[in-house]
Formats: structure tokens, sequence, C-alpha cells
């Protein structure tokens, strides 16, 4: 029997797995490098290179990659001397995290004899890129290095320039499965497939079309071809030369009304072929029509050729070259979109999780690798025809090694690929320059706290414009429950379109059906060798596989049954789902990338005796020798098959059952305690604002150089806590301080959202933090003289506009030492350039000088040569933030306010134990807000302070009230948690009692004395220390600047 301890086990198990936040990245880069790119390299549409000669002794040139390899990341200094790069060493020296891809060019050449002899001829470890690396993926050097890196790492990310970014999860629509849309114009209704053989290959899009009116016709789009072809025509290019035949390929052929009805339907669109007789007439017809685009330069032949090709090799690519079966695929779209015309079906709902995949990091970069390897198979040609069309090779005798060391760089260019991956990482932008299709795809890592890390690396976005006025995709959809968050979205124009994976959610990588396939074959009737004119389709069940039609079941009860029992015996790969559609008639088997799934409790395995306190995730999931797991990954096509219970108790009539009712929410709103008490709006809020609270980002901030970074001097765990934070870690790298908080009305400068706040626990260090800037310059070099810039003091005699700055600070290596105090006028990094033409200034200024409104002291200096082999500098000023008016302060349940008043500690309320609140907050923030979970976790929170305990405030863990006052009374307090004060100004009484009791707050990142900003005078240029004499040369140069004369 399962029990609340089994649970947490269980729980526990899960989030010990490596990187269980960031797996879904690592695991689909994996799944690139190791199966995706070596299947790249052998795709029939890339290679090999074919390139016909037909002349002297050479008929034909085959060039092929095979044998790829990977070199671990390395990086190389300017000695030649070469070192391993580890993700730290990339971020400090501006680096690319990148892992090097080596392939044989294999060349082989056919000769023009009798024989047809090939000779062979092999170019070993040629470099055909780098591929940016994911921090603690498979291949990375991270443990090398490990003392520099945070203890918390999850890594799931790219580092770009020393820059750390992440790919967020793009939403897409389903590949190889019809979907039926309703449309506006002439048609009314269309029967859409997007068409792909493998995940990274290009999408074919084909569709079938029903016209207006009492007498329909259907239309179909094929790839390349210009124009609407009728539906009968493609039927017979395919085959299908008889009306009779292509109506039986359509109909169910069950004797029903709808059969009837259907028929009546297509007689108009029979009449559209009725000219064309034969398959050579319907590919004449077709290829007619092909795009202009494609056939300028084609003759007749030429033409029939193309579109048999287009037939062949394009239309529902996905199912392979047969046409017996596009035939049988085209008569069930047909038939499905004159059902849905009918009123029989439903249209396809766009927003169904069904009807949608994921891409990850690995299936984008693969898309990526695709452009570039096609743009390389056509330099590959280009650069061979040239060659041979030079007629050098032929004065040679080593004409047949065409491609050898000595050139094969020029053909394969190595900087090629990294080129195009670094700049679509690095702007967001993704694809090659003439096919950017999709923005905003890869972003910097928001490192702010170490809860908006992990969230950033679990966001998934919609593809639409967040600017428009949809509705219906921003909505909470059946179809995501257990799988996005709830709570988790921002607030504004994105609302809705960026979401966050549920904390147990995870996304499928692409599982070959022939892994399974053959345990199931048996099964399975081939539909494409039975008689269309006596079958009776509705007599068996249609079985597809990943959108494939495979065949029929005779039995789909049991079948799957015997499907399922394999899966849970381990036999199956846990993630591949079934689902039985019983009014559609059909069976799904999807093992393909992209899915959402999760993991749910099997009640028939409840009542068993399990022990999970030491079994790692994998063995509880599949347990070995062939037994039965507890647990199914369930995705969003067979959560229709299946009844789910909240809770482990909660079995009565039920298959599966939620390992906790907690795990459907995302990282932040896990976070949030007693969630289900609160208002949804408030919990959405401080998902927002947990983003933006000042904490300890990570444990190696002292060694990092991040642009910005907020270190809280004093944080504390939680005393009221929820399990999820606990095994995130949170508790161990906080971002928020246990303050004493009162709900009170008190001299009126709290009200409006405002708080006020004890200045003497902000003595004591309430809240205070340490505000990090970096400052980045490096060295430049002028191509053309040759001169580089020089880090150094400048000589303000000599240069040329100098800022009106403090240039005294500056050491002669151009820094400043560390722990100087410097203010917005002060120069940080000196920096010349060298100027010719003028010998009066021997350089001009282009040194870097702290922000305006910024202070602070030179915390660290760092020097380094970057991936150019040029210098670089960054200097990091830290400043101490102390509390003040103004500044911003939040609760965990979106209760957010901004100081009004500080007071001394004797003008604030006390109690008769001289217990001071920290903050007091308006009561009006409460009821209308109706954030009734605060006033429990205060009033626990009293509690564990007391006792000495944690308490758990874990979301819909049914925490009774009562019990909390009956430990409270027990305790000496009052038991709603209210208190006795004193007037802190009279001495007096107060005349009510107040709610007081610890509360976890957060200080946010909206600081006043980072928003205020005033100036006195315009920009100034630049200010030129000469005499009155040279005034005339100056104003001459500085035509159109402000220039500040010396007095």
């Amino acid at each position: 029997m399962v029990s609340e301890t089994d649970i947490q086990d269980i729980i526990q198990s899960y989030f010990k797995q490596q990187c269980p936040f960031s797996h879904h990245q690592i695991d689909s880069y994996n799944d690139l490098i190791e199966r995706v790119l070596p299947s790249l390299l052998s795709s029939p549409s890339l290679f090999p290179v074919v390139i016909k000669r037909n002349e002297g002794d050479i008929r034909m040139f085959e060039i092929s990659l095979a044998n790829m390899k990977t070199d671990v990341p390395h990086y190389t200094e300017n000695n030649g001397r070469r070192w391993i790069l580890t993700p730290h060493k990339a971020r400090l020296n501006n680096l690319t995290y990148s892992l090097t891809i080596l392939v044989d060019v294999v060349v082989d050449v056919y000769m023009n004899n009798e024989e047809g002899e090939k000779v062979s001829h092999t170019v070993n470890n040629v470099i055909l890129g780098k591929i940016p690396l994911v921090v603690k993926s498979k291949f990375c050097t991270f443990k090398q290095d490990i003392l520099s890196e945070c203890k918390y790492e999850m890594g799931g990310y790219f580092i770009i320039n020393g820059n750390e970014k992440v790919v967020i999860t793009q939403e897409r629509a389903i590949t190889n499965t019809p979907q039926i849309h309703s449309l506006s114009g002439k048609y009314v209704l269309s029967s859409e497939i997007r068409s792909h053989s493998s995940q990274c290959s290009p999408v074919k899009g084909f569709s079938i079309k029903l016209t207006k009116g009492d007498s329909p016709h259907l239309y179909v789009t094929i790839p390349h071809v210009k124009k609407d072809i009728p539906l009968f025509i493609l039927m017979k290019a395919l085959g299908a030369l008889t009306d009779r035949e292509s109506v039986y390929y359509i109909i169910d052929n069950n004797g029903t009304d709808v059969d009837e009805s259907i028929k009546r339907l297509l007689k108009d669109s029979l009449c559209d072929a009725s000219a064309i007789k034969t398959e050579i007439d319907a590919i004449s017809y077709i290829a007619s029509h092909i795009a202009s685009y494609s056939n300028n330069s084609l003759v007749d032949d030429a033409k029939i050729s193309y579109c048999k090709q287009i037939l062949r090799s394009e239309l529902l690519i996905h199912l392979g070259y047969e046409k017996h079966r596009k035939l049988f695929y085209i008569g069930y779209m047909v038939n499905e979109l004159l059902r849905c015309h009918l009123g029989d079906t439903e249209i396809s709902d766009r927003d169904n999780y069904q009807n949608k995949r994921l891409d990850t990091c690995g299936p984008l970069l693969a898309s990526l690798i695709y452009q570039c390897l096609s743009r390389i198979t056509k330099d590959i040609k280009t650069f061979v025809n040239k060659e041979l069309a030079s007629g050098v090779w032929n004065l040679q005798s080593h004409n047949r090694q065409i491609i050898n060391q000595h050139n094969v760089e020029k053909v394969i260019k190595s900087n090629f690929i990294e080129s195009v991956l670094k700049g679509a990482l690095s702007t967001g932008n993704w694809g090659m320059k003439s096919n950017v299709n999709k923005q905003g795809v890869s972003q910097v890592l928001n490192r702010l706290t170490f809860m908006s890390q992990v969230s950033h690396l679990r966001r998934i976005s919609t593809p639409i414009d967040s600017s428009g006025k949809l509705i219906a995709p921003r909505k909470l959809h059946s179809t995501q429950w257990g799988y996005i968050c709830p709570s988790e979205t921002p607030e504004g124009h994105s609302i809705g379109v960026i979401k966050n994976l549920s904390m147990m959610s995870e996304i499928t990588r692409d599982i070959p059906t022939r892994h399974f396939y053959h345990l199931i074959e048996d099964y399975v009737i081939d539909h494409t060798q039975m008689d269309i004119y006596t079958f009776n389709k509705r007599q068996y069940v249609r079985i597809f596989v990943n959108g494939d039609w495979m065949g029929y079941v005779e039995d789909p009860k049991e079948f799957v049954s015997y499907f399922r029992d394999k899966r849970e015996r381990g036999m199956i790969h846990p993630q591949v789902s079934i689902s039985w559609d019983i009014t559609g008639w059909r069976i799904t088997i999807f093992s393909d990338g992209g899915r959402f799934t999760r993991p749910l409790l099997r009640v028939s395995g409840l009542m068993e005796e399990w022990s999970f306190s030491r079994k790692s995730w994998g063995d509880i999931v599949t347990p070995g020798d062939k037994d039965k797991g507890l647990l199914d990954y369930i995705d969003p096509h067979e959560v229709n098959d299946i009844l789910i219970g909240n809770s482990f108790r909660d079995t009565h009539q039920k298959t599966h059952c939620e390992i906790h009712p907690s795990l459907i929410l995302g990282t932040m709103a896990s976070c949030i305690p007693f969630l289900n008490h609160n208002q949804s709006p408030r919990n959405t809020y401080q998902s927002a604002m947990g983003k933006q609270a000042v904490g300890i980002h990570c444990t190696n901030f002292n060694t990092r150089f991040d642009t910005f970074s907020h270190i809280l001097h004093y944080p504390q765990k939680p005393l009221v806590n929820t399990k999820m934070m606990k095994l995130m870690n949170c508790n161990d790298i906080p971002s928020g301080i246990n303050a004493i908080i009162a709900i009170a009305t008190y001299t009126g400068y709290n009200q409006e959202d405002s708080v006020i706040i004890n200045k003497g626990a902000i003595d004591r260090g309430l809240f205070s933090s340490t505000f990090y800037r970096t400052y980045k310059d490096d060295i430049q070099k002028n191509n053309l003289t040759g001169e580089e810039d020089l880090f150094c003091k400048p000589d303000e005699d000599k240069l040329f506009l100098a800022k009106p700055c403090n240039y005294s600070y500056l050491r002669s290596d151009g820094l400043v030492e560390p722990n100087t105090k410097v203010t917005s006028n002060d120069v940080i990094i000196g920096k010349v350039v060298p100027m010719k033409g003028d010998p009066s200034y021997t350089y001009r200024d282009s040194s870097t000088r702290v922000k305006p409104n910024e202070k602070g002291y030179v915390d660290e200096n760092y020097m380094g040569v970057n991936g150019e082999g040029h210098q670089f500098c960054k200097v990091r000023i830290r400043n101490v933030k102390v509390p003040e008016i103004g500044d911003k302060f939040s609760s965990r349940h979106g209760q957010k306010g901004t100081t009004g008043m500080i007071y001394n500690q004797c003008d604030m309320p006390f109690s008769e134990n001289g217990i001071v609140p920290d903050i007091i907050i308006n009561p009006h923030a409460v009821p209308s807000r109706m954030t009734i979970a605060q006033l429990i976790e205060c009033i626990l929170g009293k509690a564990c302070s007391m006792l000495g305990y944690e308490g758990d405030g874990t979301g819909f863990n049914h925490t009774v009230v009562e019990d909390i006052i009956r430990v409270l009374e027990s305790c000496g307090h009052e038991g709603m948690g209210n208190e006795v004060l004193y007037n802190g100004l009279t001495g007096e009484q107060m005349h009510t009692q107040i709610f007081m009791g610890p509360t976890y707050y957060q200080r946010l990142k909206h600081m006043s004395a980072d928003k205020i900003h005033s100036r006195s005078s315009g920009p100034v240029r630049g200010c030129i220390k000469a005499g009155f004499d040279k005034e005339d040369l100056i104003l001459k140069r500085c035509s159109r600047a402000t220039v500040s004369l010396p007095r």
C-alpha cells in the first residue's frame, strides 16, 4: 500500500536526477549530436553530392561525409598553446563555448570505361564546423573546473562570446497528421497536413479544399504547383484511373447514409476530371501548372519528369514512395473532410495540445544545420565544377584527387556553420540571412535570482503576434492541465503567449518506431493488400503510427491492453503513447519528439507493497525483469483514455492519479505557500515578482563578471516553506527575509500600497544589498593601418576630445586600483585610439566612465585575451544599496508596495514584549485582493517561531487553520495572530488589536535611486584641453558638437 512517505520518496527520486529542471534542453542537445547530426550527414537529400562529368576518363564524382567525430572544447592562445575550454573560462574570456565536429570526406570517382571502375579517396579529420555547446550536456567540460562553478548549476544554456544564452522552447503545429480547418472566401473547409520524413527535414504542405455551395467541388494544393488542382486529377496521376476506384478509396463502404451523402458530394468533383483519361494525361495537366520559378527552363518532357518527382518524393513524404498508400491516405483525408462538412465530426482545435509539438534547442539547431549543409553541398558542386572547367586537373596525373588535404578547407569552410549558429543564438533571429522566420528564439539567461534562471530554462513561446487581439491562443486550454503552469505567465501583451512547464512535465525526444513495431506487427492488418470494392472499413479500426497509416486492427481493446502491458513492463519505451478514439474508429501511436508528457501513478499498482527510499527514478518507472512499474508517462493524446484522480487517495473508479496535486504548478508558483487560498491573479503577480527579488543568484557570484547583479546581505530561508522549494535548493540560496509584518493604519504613510519600514531594522541590515555592475572594453585593431587601441592612463595634453571627467585614479595599465571609490565623473577604463594627420594630438580618447547617477567601489579588475586574440578588460563596481523611500517590496502573495515612510524604532508601535514590526502594511490590501494565504503564512510562521519548527505551506496540502490556532493558543498567543500594540509616538495603547507576525518578504530590484535621473545641461560630446589660439581648429573639427573650453 502506497503511503504519504512513499509519495515523497517518489518525488525526491525524480528531482535527484541529473539536471531535473533543464534536462529537456540537455537531452535534446545530446540527441542532436549523437543521433540527428549523423543522420543528416547520411541523408539522401544532402549526401552524397553527385557531379556528372561524362568527359574524358571520368564519368561521375560522388562526394560524401562519413565517420563523424567530436573534439573536446578547446581554445588556442596567441603562442599556439591549446587549452581545454570550460564554461567558466568561456564566460570570463568572452569566448564561445563550442564543440568541434570532424568528418571524413569520401570522394568516389566513377571511371568512364567498360568496367565502370570506382576509385575512392578519403580526406580524414576535416573540420566540418563548430556547434555551440550546451552547458552540462554529455560533451561539456564542466567537471574540469567544477570549483569555479555554482554549486547548484543546472546547465541547459549556451555561452556565446561570453554571454549566457537560453533557447526558448517553441510551439509549432503537429506534422504528419491531417487537420480540418474552416476557411473564408471561395473555400469553406480544408483538410491540411504538414508532412516530413524526419524531424529536421523540410516540411511539405498538402491540403484538400472544399468549395462553398450546394454542389461543392474538391481541389488539392500540391508543392511547387501554382494552381489548385481538381482532386480526382491528382488521384488519376497516382494510378486511380476510374471514377469507381477513386470513390471507393474515399467511402467507408459500410452501406450507411453517410456513404451515400459522400457519394452525392463527390459527383461534381468527378465531372471536373472527366476529360482526363490516363495517368500521363493527369501528370501532363499538373505539370502545365508547375510554378513559374521552377519551370522557366524546362521543356515539356522535363516538366513531366519533374512533376513525377514531385508526386513521388514531395507529396505526403512521410508515407514513402508507394502510390497505393498515398491514394488510401488521400481517401482518408477526403472522408474526414466531407464527414466534417456533413456535421459528423468537428473542426480541429488549433489550441489543443494534441495538435501541437514543441521544439527545444536540439530540433531548432538541427533545422539551422540542415540549411547550412544544403549550402555546403552547393558550394562543393560549384567548387568541383569550377576546378574541372579550369582544366588544371587535366594537366596533372592525380586528377582523381580533386579534393585533397590542401584544398579541402576551400570546399568546406570550417567557420560557416559556426557563424550561422552563433549569429542565430546571439541575435535570436532564427534562420539564415535570407530566411529569418522566427525572432526572439534565444535570449540572455536571466540570472537576477536562482528561481528566475530555472524559470527561464523552462519557458515556452507560442509563435503568434503578441500585439494581436487573438484571445483563444492565450486562454488556458483543458489539454494544458498538468503540462503548463496555470499561474506563471507575464502580464500585458504577452499574457498566455509566454508559458512555463509544470514541475514534472517533460518534452519527449524522437523514439524510432523500429524499437517497438516488431512487437505489434502481428496485430496489424495491411490495408493496402485488401480489395477496396468489398472491404468494409468500419469493420476494423485504423491504426496510425506517428501519422503513418499502418493498417487495421481487428480487436482494438485487446490490442491497446497488450500494448500498454508491454510498455508497463519496460519492453516499449515508457514515453510512447497509445490512444483509442472510439468515435473516430482509429488508434494512434505516437513516438515522435516534441510531445508533452508527465508521470502519473497507476491505480492498479497502489495496493501493492513498494519501497522507494533508495531507488532511482529509472528503477521506479521500469523496475526490470519485465516487472510492472507504478508509473505511466501520459501525453495529451492518451489523457482522454484514462480517468485521473487528484491524489493517491482519490482512486475510486479511476485508472490513474496525480503523484501530488501541487505538481501541476510551475517553478515560480510552486514557491508560493498555500497558493490555493489566493485569488489567482495574485499568484500570477508573484510568479513575475519572484524573478525580480534581490537574493543570492549563485554561489560563485564573486568570481563572475555579470553585467549586473544584486546580492542580499542577510538572506534567510522562509519559516514557511513548500516542499518544492527544498527540492529546488531555494533554501540554500534564498531571496528574501522573514520580517515582522503588522497590518495596520499608522500615521497614514502606508496608504495606497505604501509600507512603513522600521529604521532600526534597516540599521541592523534588513534588506541591505550590494549591487554589482561590470564594465567591459576591448582592444580594436585598424585593419588598414595595423594600429591597435591602447589601455593606458591618457596624457590629457596630447588627447583629442578628452572627456570632462577625472582620470587621476587610473594606473599605468588603464585600470583603477581595487577598493577605490568612484563616481559618475570618474574614468575607470583608460583607452586611447591612435590618430594621424595632426601633430598636436597623438591619441583620441575612448575611455569608459562610470554610468550617470551611479557610484561605488572598484571591486575587481580582469584582463584577458578574447577569441579574436585581442586584449580586453572587465571592471566590476560594487555599491551598497540600503532601503530608502520609494523602494519596492513584496510578499510571496503579490502584495507589492513601495516604501512610503521610514520611522525611527522609537516611533514605531510595539507590543508588551517589546516586539516592534519591521514593516507595516495597510489593512485595505487584504480584503479586495483576497490573499488569504498571506494571513495563513503569518500565523503558521508565528507558531513555527515559537516551537522551532519549519512550516509546510505546499499548495493543496489541506492545512487546517484551526490546528494552527490551537498551537498559537497553547504558546500563549491569541489564536488569530492579533496582538495588543502601543503607539510609539504617544505611548498609548492602540484601540484595536493588530494582526502581526513573521512573513517572508522580498526586496525587488526596482529601487528609487536607480530611477531618479536629472541633468543641468545637454550632452557634451567632448572637452578639449587647448588654448584659445586653437579655437578655430577645434570648432572646425567639432562641427555640431558642444565644446567646453577651459576658462
